[in-house]
């Protein structure tokens, strides 16, 4: 898969505890790769799953490691702190 944005994480979870292995291109291989196929950078999701698959095929790839526990608990945490300075700043301006 393509891990865009943080999206990608909770299917990636779902994926493993159902017994997949989950590997991820990174996203600008992606974008080259398509672009070199067929001199476009249009996004298409046929397209880019194609190119994807074709990656993986070839092993550019790599295996994510996806927090566990804690450490995911954490990682939710300071996003949520994040927010939260946002937009306490927003609200100070």
């Amino acid at each position: 898969m393509e891990p865009t944005g943080h999206y990608w994480l909770n299917l990636a979870y779902y994926l493993q505890d159902l017994g997949f292995k989950v590997v991820v291109v990174n996203p600008s291989k992606v974008k080259r790769s398509k672009e070199l196929d067929d001199d476009s950078s249009t996004k298409n999701d046929t397209k880019d799953a194609k190119v994807i698959a074709q990656l993986i095929k070839d092993g550019r790839f790599n295996e994510p490691t996806l927090p566990e526990e804690l450490f995911a608990e954490l990682r939710e945490g300071m996003k949520l702190h994040d927010m939260i300075q946002e937009d306490l700043s927003s609200t100070k301006a």
